[in-house]
């Protein structure tokens, strides 16, 4: 029987309104196994850093990519995903030299230039992964191995060493439509069917050439 008991609860959003959504380590663990396996097609040496930027409510869906970079031998840092803590990320890719940055926003990209912090000096060099909003801006900066990260309700996809876009696809199942609908496939304290997610997409079964089993997103096209 499923223990009722959540050990985190984050937040996602749908047509602009939160929803709570409690969730058991367990679970998160489950989804960092097949992340990991993607986050390995990198090729990081072992014991590099790698920065995780995003909100306190979104801890459902980055808890599992933290567990990956740990189960991946390489280590762990974060900030908020906001202006306010742009000058953190700036500092932490000075001082720890990480080998990649996670989830960066339109606002972090706004912070770094309230600082006065370029993105080219801040990035240059490291894996980017940019969610939409923020991804055209850094596109224009030199120096970047440019990838991408969607938030897809409490979950997340983000692009492989090959540039396949996965998601946890053991965990979750998505069904296209005007917009991609999440439901999950494996036995959660919180139960969803067909969440919208508000992204425009369809889930492709063909195999990714980074050897990851979990399936692949082509964005802004319907099935």
């Amino acid at each position: 029987m499923t223990d009722p008991r959540a050990d985190v609860v984050g937040c996602y959003h749908v047509a602009g309104k939160a929803e709570f959504f409690p969730a058991r380590y367990d679970e998160l663990e489950r989804q960092a196994v097949g992340m990991a396996r993607v986050l390995q097609s990198f090729s990081f040496a072992p014991g590099s850093v790698i920065l995780t930027v995003s909100s306190v409510g979104e801890v459902a869906q980055f808890a599992a990519f933290e567990k990956a970079i740990q189960i991946t031998g390489h280590y762990g840092t974060n900030a908020e995903a906001s202006m306010f803590d742009a000058g953190r990320v700036e500092s932490i890719c000075r001082q720890f030299a990480p080998v990649g940055v996670f989830g960066v926003t339109q606002a972090t990209l706004e912070g770094l230039k309230m600082f006065g912090h370029d993105p080219e000096r801040v990035f240059g060099g490291r894996t980017v992964w940019a969610r939409p909003d923020a991804h055209e801006g850094l596109s224009r900066v030199a120096g970047i191995d440019l990838r991408r990260i969607v938030v897809l309700g409490p979950a997340i996809a983000f692009d492989c060493g090959e540039g396949g876009l996965h998601f946890a696809s053991r965990d979750w199942a998505l069904a296209a439509g005007d917009t991609l609908k999440l439901s999950s496939r494996m036995p959660r304290i919180t139960p969803l069917d067909g969440v919208d997610t508000g992204v425009e997409g369809r889930v492709s079964t063909m195999p990714c050439a980074c050897g990851s089993r979990d399936l692949t997103i082509t964005l802004g096209v319907k099935a």
